[in-house]
């Protein structure tokens, strides 16, 4: 059964970051339903919040 997850990543601020981050989920053939990002804490450093709707056992094998 499908349940919603977030899933969190930060990382530094590089050109072409958000197209390596949607590729990464085409590829496994997951939707992102929503992204948000933000600076985090740390300069230099982003956050990027995802929400996709998947199973946990395609979540836990990612």
């Amino acid at each position: 059964m499908k349940q919603q997850y977030t899933i969190t990543v930060y990382a530094e601020d590089h050109i072409g970051l958000l197209s390596r981050i949607c590729i990464i989920f085409s590829r496994r053939k997951i939707n992102i339903d929503s992204l948000n990002t933000s600076s985090s804490e740390v300069d230099g450093i982003h956050r990027f919040n995802i929400l996709i709707d998947e199973t946990e056992e395609v979540v836990k094998n990612w």
